[in-house]
């Protein structure tokens, strides 16, 4: 003889049992295609899983300095590519200090993304009606608030911040590359 249990009736329609653990599963490997902020979870996944060790990184064992242009140019194809997330974290943090640096470039992304969160709130339901002046559909008022964008980040400096990004990020990432000797590890790639 077997012994049946019988659960109780549920009074709705919700579910009795809810799992859990795929929602808390940290070590989930795809991101929702509805989300967002999937661009950010990708980052994560292909970037930042592949940081190399702070010891690694500043070796002072591994720095030679050299004058052939031929082994600086070998130590370069190598570091590009063994410490790529290393140099892109030293690009978002250079990017984030030059724009906490500058308070109106920091004003103006502020308020560029929050006036195109503003437009995509109004929905696309069809023509805008501005202040009984005016009419616009939600893409000419997207362009509109772009143009005005643009004129904005000019005014703010954001040329000068992309050069700064850029010219530093060159120094700091080449001259990385170029004095730090390849590990033993590319030895072994190469067989």
């Amino acid at each position: 003889m077997s012994a049946t249990v019988l659960a109780p009736t549920p009074i709705n329609n919700f579910p009795t049992h809810v799992n859990t653990s795929s929602l808390l599963d940290s070590n989930d490997n795809h991101a929702p295609a509805e989300s967002r902020f999937a661009f950010l979870y990708n980052f994560k996944q292909d970037k930042l899983s592949n940081i190399r060790p702070l010891n690694e990184f500043f070796d002072r064992n591994r720095f030679k300095y050299t004058k052939s242009f031929q082994l600086i140019s070998e130590r370069w194809n190598y570091n590009l590519q063994y410490f790529s997330s290393n140099y892109c974290l030293i690009m978002l943090g250079l990017a984030i200090y030059s724009m906490v640096t500058n308070w109106s470039l920091l004003f103006t992304i502020g308020f560029i993304f929050g006036g195109f969160y503003m437009i995509s709130k109004l929905g696309n339901d069809g023509p805008i009606n501005i202040a009984g002046v005016m009419t616009l559909s939600p893409t000419s008022l997207y362009a509109t608030y772009a143009c005005g964008s643009l004129v904005l980040l000019l005014f703010s400096g954001a040329t000068g911040a992309i050069f700064w990004i850029i010219g530093a990020s060159a120094l700091l990432i080449l001259g990385h590359a170029a004095v730090l000797e390849p590990g033993v590890e590319e030895g072994f790639d190469q067989v």
